[in-house]
């Protein structure tokens, strides 16, 4: 139903009549679907916006009181409780209408230096700020089952795949620990995220800046943002720093995946390698004896969901700059995002934390010696008795041939094959065909196995320093929202009176 009444903005005034039902459903509908998202951060933002507004002695400290009250009993009202109504436009002017009905003509004072977009900008970056902060702290939860699983089986022999074909022997912590290093470097990205995020826009006012004298560094203290952003149009309609952020969850989730695709063919009863956790799992309706690893789904289907948000980010900016329709579902889709990504990284690191390793299994697959082939050509090569051309084709051959026999190849073989080419086998190279280990044991270059007890030592202290930015960086935003309130319930108290 339309709305009618001077309550409908603009109504009696540049319009003549209120909005029609198809817009209310297709288009304010769209915006009121994140109002209860950015309901606290509105909240914040108006009282900060009051309170600027009596600092600089633009408004009156009685009439300040007054909606400074008017705005604490908004905010007392849980988010799902409140009227919000699609038929009056987006969230703003539904609290512009609780507000009047409760202070009267003040409530104007809120857009008084400031349009209602502003409120909106301050409400969406203190909704996704919060959001950022919990996927970080799902990031460093999966980052420490990765090390966790990385330290206990650092020296668990088992194959490599590439292709889901044996390439060279390594060990299951050697894998896990590669896995753990892009979740740091996410954790980074994700902490530059949070630095865009947490930039104030309040104060900016319209295109150019406002023309009262608004201190904005301290409304942005206020509403615990790190500083300002010192161009007004770029506050209010610049969305490059959401595309960074969704690229980064879309980062994460999308790796997420890929390790759970991982987990699924090691899952699987042809390898046999790890079994998850029964609470991570579910039966078959149909077939009772079946247990589906049901969690590596939906880690997998996060990073397909979130690609998609940030696809549909980029799409709906192939406008001109300055557009409502970059914003109208922008809210939802940046938070669902984070929500999806944090959920996805705390449940595989559930399932890495839970998971049972079949030692036995996993040492099988590194015990076929043609996964130290090149190693083999390696030395044969850096002892000057072969090009490495020719090294390789005679070793293919003798893989082939075992692999026509049906059986792993051989000290054997590989004489034989060598020898056609006119090449001895250095002293001690055959042995290294039954020795995976021993070859192991001479990566010894940075970022080479042997060094893996290093690299974990540094990947667990930057882990530590990526939990305590984090911490301080909720504490910091917390404390100022918590001030916030205090100063607006004590200035309330002080100099409030009846609407």
């Amino acid at each position: 139903m339309s709305a009618d009444g001077p309550e409908f903005l603009g109504l009696g005034g540049r319009l003549e009549a209120a909005a029609g039902e198809d817009l209310v459903a297709a288009g304010f509908a769209l915006e009121m679907a994140d109002a209860k998202l950015l309901h606290d951060g509105f909240g914040l933002a108006d009282l900060a916006h009051v309170l600027a507004l009596a600092d600089a002695g633009v408004l009156a400290e009685d009439d300040a009181g007054v909606l400074v009250g008017a705005l604490l009993e908004m905010a007392a009202v849980p988010a799902d409780e409140f009227p919000y109504d699609a038929a009056y436009g987006d969230p703003w002017n539904s609290r512009e209408r609780w507000l009047e009905a409760r202070a009267g003509a003040r409530a104007g004072w809120l857009t008084v230096g400031r349009p209602r977009r502003e409120a909106a900008r301050v409400a969406l970056r203190i909704a996704v700020r919060r959001a950022v902060l919990d996927t970080h702290a799902a990031a460093v939860a999966l980052a420490e089952a990765y090390l966790a699983q990385a330290r206990r089986h650092r020296t668990a022999l088992m194959a490599d795949f590439t292709y889901l074909q044996p390439a060279q022997p390594t060990t299951l912590g050697y894998m896990l620990a590669g896995h753990l290093q892009p979740v740091l470097r996410h954790l980074g990205r994700l902490e530059r995220a949070y630095g865009w995020v947490n930039s104030s826009p309040a104060g900016a006012g319209g295109t150019t800046g406002s023309g009262l004298p608004l201190d904005r560094e301290r409304l942005a203290a206020r509403l615990g943002f790190a500083g300002v952003i010192p161009h007004a149009r770029d506050a209010m309609w610049q969305t490059d720093g959401l595309v960074d952020l969704l690229a980064t969850v879309a980062a994460l989730s999308g790796e997420a995946g890929q390790v759970a695709a991982d987990l699924e063919i090691w899952a699987s009863p042809p390898f046999g390698f790890v079994t998850l956790a029964d609470e991570y799992c579910r039966v078959s309706a149909l077939m009772p004896q079946k247990k589906n690893p049901y969690a590596l789904a939906v880690v997998r289907q996060a990073g397909g969901s979130t690609a998609g948000a940030v696809a549909g980010l980029l799409g709906v900016l192939r406008t001109g700059t300055a557009r409502t329709d970059h914003f109208l579902s922008t809210a939802g889709d940046v938070y669902g995002a984070l929500q999806t990504t944090a959920g996805a990284a705390r449940l595989l690191a559930g399932v890495v934390t839970t998971l049972r390793v079949d030692q036995a299994a996993l040492a099988r697959s590194a015990a076929d010696p043609g996964l130290v082939l090149a190693d083999v050509a390696d030395r044969i090569v850096a002892a000057g008795l072969g090009d490495r051309r020719t090294v390789h084709r005679l070793l293919g051959l003798a893989a082939r041939r075992a692999a026509d026999r049906r059986r792993p190849v051989g000290a054997d073989d590989v004489v034989a094959a060598l020898g056609e080419g006119g090449i001895s086998v250095p002293d001690g190279v055959l042995g290294l065909l039954a020795d995976p280990g021993a070859v192991l044991a001479g990566r010894t270059v940075t970022g080479g196995w042997s060094r893996l007890p290093e690299l974990l030592a540094a990947s667990g202290r930057e882990l530590a320093r990526r939990r305590r930015a984090a911490t301080a960086l909720r504490a910091a935003a917390g404390d100022a929202e918590a001030a916030l309130f205090a100063e607006a319930r004590g200035r309330a108290g002080a100099r409030g009176g009846s609407a």
